[in-house]
């Protein structure tokens, strides 16, 4: 589990070529985006919450302790990619991270079974993902998480040539719909803009960012903002995720095993 601060702004893409141009000569591209041959890469993440919406009014107040949970996948789009299933921690400024990654097509199987020794990955450090893995199931059954929205956005991400704990990113032309499926991971069906006009950037270090960078944000008059992507898709869809609630029965389910099954179906509001 990573643990690390994490400043974010809200900046008008206006200024997104002049402040890529700032920044380019102490940084370099991640290794995924320069592998891909590419400026930037998709990101989609499932959201989930309780019936109440609870880690969504937990933002809305400013707690200083909350949680997100995601399903998270990234470029590939077919049965074979790698996903990560996510908790994120957030303690005052310190933010950590559970990660655990397995092939989408044994998503389903997992979430049934439980089985973290069969489906998730092991590479690395094996005993921290099984853990990971098993923590965020704990959570999706103890407090009957379902699937809120599907966030897609595309990611410029930056490693500092000096520091390789300074990561920025640049997350843009970020959409969003209402999704009740872990099985609509990869759909961009009715997907909406819901942060038009701006790009969010991220900066994410341990001990402290450096002059220059604090140089560039003099520049641009930047200052931080509480900017989190999942509560502004769900202020985007609010009246349909209200009637979402009013209509579905997977939060009341009697069987786990029925609500494991209903979580990779479509939840009709009509």
């Amino acid at each position: 589990m990573n643990i690390r601060k994490e400043y974010k702004y809200l900046i008008p893409i206006d200024y997104l070529e002049s402040f890529r141009q700032e920044i380019i000569p102490y940084v370099y591209a991640d290794k995924y985006t320069h592998d891909q041959g590419k400026s930037s890469y998709s990101v989609r993440s499932i959201y989930f919450d309780t019936g109440k919406m609870n880690y969504y009014h937990e933002k809305l107040a400013g707690l200083e302790l909350r949680k997100k949970f995601r399903i998270r996948g990234y470029e590939n789009t077919g049965k074979n990619s790698i996903i990560f299933l996510e908790i994120k921690r957030k303690e005052n400024e310190f933010i950590a991270k559970n990660r655990a990654s397995l092939y989408y097509y044994n998503l389903h199987d997992f979430i049934l079974t439980g089985n973290s020794q069969k489906f998730i990955h092991q590479n690395g450090n094996a005993e921290e993902a099984i853990k990971s893995a098993n923590t965020f199931l704990y959570y999706l059954n103890k407090k009957y998480l379902v699937p809120i929205v599907l966030v897609i956005y595309d990611r410029e991400a930056y490693y500092s040539k000096y520091n390789s704990d300074l990561r920025i990113t640049i997350d843009k032309n970020i959409k969003s719909k209402v999704c009740t499926s872990m099985a609509n991971l990869f759909t961009t069906h009715k997907s909406i803009h819901c942060l038009n006009g701006y790009f969010v950037l991220e900066v994410k270090f341990i001990f402290g960012y450096p002059l220059w960078l604090k140089r560039i944000f003099k520049k641009f008059n930047l200052n931080r903002k509480a900017v989190s992507k999942y509560c502004l898709s769900v202020d985007k869809h609010k009246s349909e995720i209200e009637m979402l609630f009013r209509h579905s029965s997977i939060e009341f389910s009697q069987s786990i095993f029925d609500r494991k099954c209903l979580l990779f179906q479509e939840v009709l509001t009509s």
